[in-house]
């Protein structure tokens, strides 16, 4: 509690001295949201989802057949005997085990993918922000989710951004 305290009053202190150091004034943008949001982000999302759609299907499918598994031994777990329920468990077990590999597997997969996919995209992020910050004589542009106590509505400037990366994708192209 008293490093959290320590931290709210030194943002607090230094924000008025990180706005002197600044040319300008400073703007916030909430960059996930202009991932989210701009075109070029929701093709990356329709990709990656047409790419890894028939993998999500089986995934889904293994999950169901061990909820199905795992209540079949609860329910059969009072009539089995030892042997067959001890036996009904390990094999309940490998399948827990092959479903978490796999997951682990297709989440890697997705993970580099999406960075792949993404980098042209955080790229012309990174460009826009940068001649927006130059053309509106801003000192900073500090990123929202980075732990801003505090900023006037002013100072955000998402959706601006949103229309310039979606100018400047197209420009791209």
């Amino acid at each position: 509690m008293r490093k959290l305290l320590f931290a709210i009053i030194a943002v607090v202190m230094l924000a008025p001295a990180a706005q002197a150091a600044t040319k300008g004034p400073v703007a916030i943008v909430n960059v996930p949201m202009v991932i989210r949001e701009c075109e070029q982000g929701k093709q990356v999302r329709d990709q990656l989802k047409a790419t890894f759609k028939s993998t999500q299907t089986e995934m889904d499918r293994q999950k169901a057949e061990l909820e199905k598994l795992r209540d079949e031994l609860q329910k059969q777990g009072i009539v089995l005997s030892q042997e067959a329920k001890v036996d009904k468990e390990i094999e309940f077990k490998r399948k827990v085990r092959d479903y978490q590999d796999g997951l682990r597997n297709f989440q890697r997969k997705f993970k580099a993918e999406e960075s792949k996919l993404s980098k042209p995209l955080l790229d012309v992020i990174v460009e826009t922000l940068k001649s927006y910050g130059k053309k509106h004589g801003l000192g900073m542009i500090l990123d929202a989710q980075a732990g801003i106590l505090y900023a006037d509505d002013k100072a955000d400037i998402t959706n601006e951004i949103i229309v310039e990366v979606n100018k400047a994708s197209k420009a791209k192209k």
